[in-house]
């Protein structure tokens, strides 16, 4: 096997720059928006609010201007038309880039996802297009979305391998020539195999002669076997399954689970992508059992999704729409109107399975028509119903609710539960407002911290209306399951033990949580800040954890040292008398340090000291311990 000469690859390399430029560039953003993320301090807990919106950008990018570029070859479109669909792409980038978030939530992850499954399938779609009119299929469509769909497997194949090499070799460097390298630099070359390796290589792989398409092909033994000894007889386990337990609830005449829509969906997809995988050797005179075989899966499907409406119907009319339940019907009309197409066209017709996808895909993800403005909708509705209902309003407001309504029924609890959850986990309580005279907006300390923010948002709702929160997700077979409690204290990493006696608990090195001041002060990082009687205090680290610093606040802002202590002074005198190089665990009877002033005594009980040093660089210490912080009594005063 010849391999390619160097100048063959910068050839290709060029051909696919002038043929998709918008999409590369899209690759080369995407790449370098991915490591300045990476990039970002540890500490800093608020990412630039032009990131999100610029990756998600990039992201759809691939795939619209993938489109854009594909239909003009496809099409013969002159060069004016090329280079104006190409800006009305970029516009929509643009526009795209505007009306998203800084910050990703529930709603604008599950619009993007929506948005890139209809990219996707249009990128399927755009070069024939004129196929809809059609009356029988071409061979061109499904070879073009085979070389897509393997050109995909390969691309991933090849970076994920060269990423497996690259990092080994770097370890090999790092392990044999005593080379730093910053962890850093493995996710940086993650992002670049993804993203600009992974997108070159897939595009240097699209068809550019689709009349060579049209031509007739040897169909793949492999795939044949494939769909028939694995996917189809998977369709079929999937099927028997269904249908017992469709038997079974009519039999106990009991709804249904919600969980089985998912197994129907999953059913649908697999039966459905089985067909189209041997779909052009299904008029073959030696495959007549694939039509028949597609005949009675599409008449199989109507009982089963006539199950799943009643599955998901039966949770609708408990807790009202939210997106998920939307986008479940959507897909329960779409797959109605499908199976009746390939029933009445005999299975012809393919490229409407994923143009007709796409069409619902982009419909759902916006729009007062689509699942998040339809599902606020519902649950605002819900909200008034369960209100109006258990007299709950007084002069249209909950405020205080629950005083006037001491004993509220559990379904109704769970019902405003679910409600106050919907709106709270998707940062929307400006939708509920005019329900509570009470504020509702969230302070500005909690931005940028999306679960705080969260479990307050969530509190705020049951503390205003003062109602309380009931479980919605306990269903007929939790009930009898018994009682099972869980008892913990409000975290905190402060325990009182007595007057002027303090515990400060889980002093960490490594510890990285939000809930707590994390942000690099002068080389160096804050542990913890607390507020005692006393006042408020906090622990300092140095950069390598040489030492530990207990600091008072006295101005806003401005912090006096109070006391220190060396756990490097500690490690280092221990190490003296220990063997050089290599790891070695050693067991102390006791591991503290103590500093003490006039007025107070902090005492470091220390859960373990690691001391890390590399060749020709000063050592690095790493700890976790507990603190036991006195301040001294008038008598104790020396």
């Amino acid at each position: 096997m010849k391999l390619p000469s160097l100048q063959r690859l910068v050839r290709e390399a060029a051909r696919v720059v002038r043929r998709f430029p918008l999409t590369l560039l899209c690759a080369l953003i995407l790449c370098a928006a991915g490591i300045y993320a990476q990039r970002l301090d540890d500490f800093e807990k608020n990412l630039p609010e032009w990131l999100f919106p610029l990756i998600s950008a990039s992201v759809l990018g691939l795939t619209l201007t993938l489109s854009v570029s594909l239909a003009g070859e496809r099409y013969h479109w002159p060069r004016w038309l090329k280079l104006l669909t190409q800006a009305g792409a970029i516009l929509l980038l643009a526009v795209w880039y505007t009306l998203c978030p800084p910050e990703p939530d529930l709603v604008w992850g599950l619009r993007l996802l929506l948005m890139l499954i209809g990219m996707h399938l249009l990128v399927a779609v755009s070069p024939y297009l004129l196929e809809l009119r059609r009356q029988a299929d071409t061979p061109g469509f499904w070879r073009y979305n085979e070389t897509l769909f393997i050109r995909i497997l390969t691309a991933g194949v090849y970076s994920g391998v060269l990423f497996v090499g690259c990092s080994l070799a770097l370890v090999a460097v790092d392990n044999l020539f005593d080379v730093d390298i910053d962890n850093k630099v493995y996710p940086h070359l993650f992002t670049v195999l993804g993203t600009i390796f992974n997108t070159w290589f897939f595009l240097a792989g699209v068809p550019e002669d689709f009349e060579a398409l049209e031509q007739e092909a040897t169909y793949p033994k492999e795939l044949k076997l494939f769909t028939q000894f694995v996917l189809l007889p998977l369709v079929v386990l999937y099927l028997v399954i269904l249908y017992a337990y469709m038997a079974r609830i009519l039999g106990l005449w009991e709804l249904p689970k919600g969980w089985v829509s998912t197994l129907i969906l999953a059913l649908a997809v697999a039966g459905i992508f089985a067909l189209l995988l041997i779909h052009p050797i299904r008029d073959n005179a030696e495959n007549t059992w694939i039509r028949t075989f597609a005949r009675w899966f599409y008449w199989s499907l109507f009982p089963l999704l006539g199950l799943l409406v009643v599955a998901i119907g039966t949770r609708i009319r408990a807790y009202g729409i939210t997106e998920e339940r939307y986008l479940v019907l959507a897909l329960a009309a779409w797959l109605t109107i499908i199976t009746i197409y390939f029933l009445v066209r005999q299975g012809r017709g393919i490229i409407w399975i994923p143009a007709s996808l796409a069409v619902v895909a982009f419909l759902s993800a916006g729009g007062p028509w689509g699942a998040f403005s339809v599902a606020e909708r519902s649950q605002l509705a819900q909200l008034r119903e369960v209100s109006e209902e258990y007299k709950l309003l007084q002069n249209g407001k909950l405020d205080s609710a629950g005083q006037r309504v001491a004993e509220l029924p559990k379904e109704a609890g769970k019902r405003i539960t679910s409600i106050f959850d919907f709106f709270a986990e998707r940062n929307n309580l400006d939708a509920v407002q005019p329900f509570f005279t009470a504020s509702l907006v969230t302070p500005d300390s909690l931005q940028g911290k999306h679960l705080e923010r969260r479990d307050w948002q969530q509190q705020r709702l049951f503390d205003v209306s003062g109602l309380e929160r009931v479980d919605y997700h306990e269903t007929e077979t939790t009930k009898d399951q018994g009682q099972n409690l869980y008892f913990e204290p409000v975290e905190s990493h402060v325990t009182v033990l007595g007057p002027g006696y303090y515990w400060l608990r889980n002093i960490n090195s490594y510890r990285n949580r939000e809930s707590h001041i994390k942000r690099r002060i002068n080389g160096s990082a804050a542990l913890d800040t607390f507020k005692l009687a006393e006042g408020t205090f906090r622990l300092r680290h140095t950069k390598t954890g040489r030492y530990i610093y207990l600091e008072r606040l006295t101005q806003p802002n401005r912090w006096q040292s109070i006391l220190s202590v060396s756990p490097a002074g500690f490690a280092d005198s221990l190490a003296r008398n220990r063997q050089q190089g290599g790891y070695e665990n050693v067991q102390l009877p006791t591991l503290s340090l103590t500093a003490s002033s006039a007025t107070m005594q902090l005492r470091v009980l220390f859960t373990y000291i690691r001391r890390e040093q590399k060749p020709k660089q000063p050592p690095t210490y790493y700890y976790a311990a507990d603190a036991i912080l006195t301040f001294k009594q008038p008598s104790q005063e020396e």
